[in-house]
């Protein structure tokens, strides 16, 4: 499994959106012009959106086909009113991680580090309700968790650590009957947070290691690719390369940098 998951090979492809909306924060939003641009490149690839019984194939050792795992996380509501439609438009399976705190009130999604954003952009930092979230989960959504309050989990330890991660997966189980899956906020983690991950019950757990680098993958602790506004034609086709994704999990940013410019220069060809 640990091939597939290290996310550099052209088999499987793990992606991290946040909104798709007409303005939001910089690197968290996507227009839906651009997301719908995305999902027609991908289709034309001939990627097929992975699901929860693609990670349990991967997990096995099975061969898949090109699969691409698009993941969305906080659980903005435009995911129900705008991602939604566009999945289902283009026959694609994602992933939403939510706050079941946030969901109970489609309250806005605020934490210290973005309080600055949910003051310029309201209308967009807003979570889904339990509602649109059964909705989704009837559709194309897998839903999973994001904790409690979205702390950096790699900060935590024992059973403030436990608690961030068993009672925000016991909640969204008792809306949907299963949480198999997490993802870090911000991408923190630590071996100490995926192996707490998997003593309270989650499968698989998503990192977002862009710019500081992952060398490995477990499904406790499966690098996503970051994707942002600035993701036209050719920056996407470099973070859907094998070799852009290598570049992008360096632990040398630097040269990361540098690859990426050389790369994008010949245009991200795969």
């Amino acid at each position: 499994m640990s091939g597939l998951l290290l996310n550099r090979s052209v088999g499987a492809i793990f992606l991290c959106y946040h909104s798709v909306a007409p303005e939001g924060p910089r690197y968290l939003t996507v227009t839906a012009e651009l997301f719908e641009r995305h999902l027609r490149t991908l289709r034309d690839r001939g990627y097929v959106g992975g699901d929860l019984a693609a990670l349990r194939r991967l997990a096995a050792g099975e061969t898949v086909p090109p699969t691409v795992f698009l993941t969305f996380d906080d659980g903005f509501v435009d995911n129900y009113e705008t991602v939604m439609p566009l999945l289902e438009a283009y026959g694609m399976r994602a992933f939403t991680f939510v706050l079941p705190p946030l969901v109970d009130d489609a309250a806005p999604l605020i934490w210290p580090e973005v309080k600055e954003y949910q003051e310029r952009f309201p209308k967009t930092m807003v979570s889904v309700d339990w509602e649109m979230v059964g909705r989704m989960a009837e559709g194309p959504f897998a839903i999973g968790s994001h904790t409690l309050t979205h702390p950096h989990l790699a900060a935590l330890h024992g059973e403030e650590l436990r608690q961030q991660l068993s009672d925000s997966r016991r909640r969204v189980t008792e809306r949907l009957g299963g949480c198999e899956t997490i993802a870090y906020p911000f991408g923190s983690w630590s071996p100490e947070v995926a192996m707490a991950a998997g003593e309270v019950g989650y499968s698989f757990a998503f990192t977002l290691p862009t710019g500081v680098g992952q060398r490995g993958g477990t499904p406790l602790s499966i690098p996503r690719v970051n994707v942002d506004y600035r993701d036209e034609e050719r920056r996407f086709a470099f973070k859907l390369s094998a070799a852009g994704r290598r570049v992008l999990l360096s632990r040398d940013l630097e040269a990361t940098r540098a690859a990426m410019k050389r790369l994008l220069r010949r245009g991200g060809s795969q």
